[in-house]
């Protein structure tokens, strides 16, 4: 099993975040520095590509509040694609699934267009 990790590219205008693996207390520096990297004035358009990703914490889930209060500060957002079943069911008990729009693909969160 590889350890977790985020990849990072650029898709027009907005950054594309994508970690892959388990998102908990003992990778939270990771995820931390590289969402909050992510949200710059310059760059507060961010997707969260959540495919790869097989679990979230509730430190994880604080992560990308907080990436989404930085964004939004700058004018930007953070949209969501493509969460498993089981971090979405973590999104739905959260109540985070009205606060994040949640696309199938990257391009129809850049795009906005919403599922």
């Amino acid at each position: 099993m590889s350890l977790p990790h985020i990849s990072r590219s650029e898709h027009g205008d907005t950054i594309v975040l994508r970690p892959v693996g388990e998102f908990d207390l003992s990778n939270l520096d990771l995820l931390r520095s590289t969402f909050l990297e992510a949200a710059t004035p310059e760059t507060s358009r961010i997707v969260i590509d959540l495919s790869g990703t097989t679990f979230v914490d509730s430190m994880a889930i604080g992560t990308m509040l907080g990436v989404a209060r930085r964004a939004n500060g700058w004018g930007g957002w953070v949209r969501l694609v493509g969460p498993r079943p089981n971090v979405r069911r973590v999104l739905h008990l959260t109540g985070l699934d009205k606060v994040f729009a949640m696309y199938d693909t990257v391009d129809q969160a850049v795009m906005h267009v919403q599922t």
